[in-house]
């Protein structure tokens, strides 16, 4: 489930994620600081944009990784994680090295604070 998630995502946000790269080009090789400036908002808008969609996949992988891990056994988790001792706030860091699969990766801090307070870590 997890993994069509990503896909459905990627394939829905491929129009915003073409005119990013496009606009970020585009900003690394024009020298009007005007120019500049109006590449920098508007990719900031389609940022925001992109995030603002994601968030709801974001917080659909987290609560289904809470659900599986809830139904499993330390040992069960330890074999699908690797990790000991697990509990929720390991989620989120979960969830980021599966959104590194996208196509455009957010960073640590974004998905970190998509998530509510009980899946981050310490």
């Amino acid at each position: 489930m997890i993994r069509e998630l990503i896909i459905t995502f990627d394939y829905h946000s491929g129009k915003t994620v073409k005119k990013l790269r496009k606009l970020e080009l585009e900003k690394k090789e024009i020298t009007d600081k005007e120019r500049i400036h109006e590449l920098k908002e508007e990719i900031q808008m389609l940022q925001q944009d992109y995030e603002s969609k994601l968030k709801p996949v974001v917080l659909e992988i987290a609560f289904n990784i809470e659900s599986q891990m809830q139904n499993m056994s330390d040992d069960e988790i330890f074999k699908k994680f690797q990790i000991k001792n697990a509990d929720s706030s390991i989620i989120g860091d979960c969830v980021y090295n599966i959104c590194q699969k996208l196509e455009r990766q957010p960073s640590h801090k974004v998905i970190l604070e998509m998530m509510p307070e009980k899946f981050r870590t310490n």
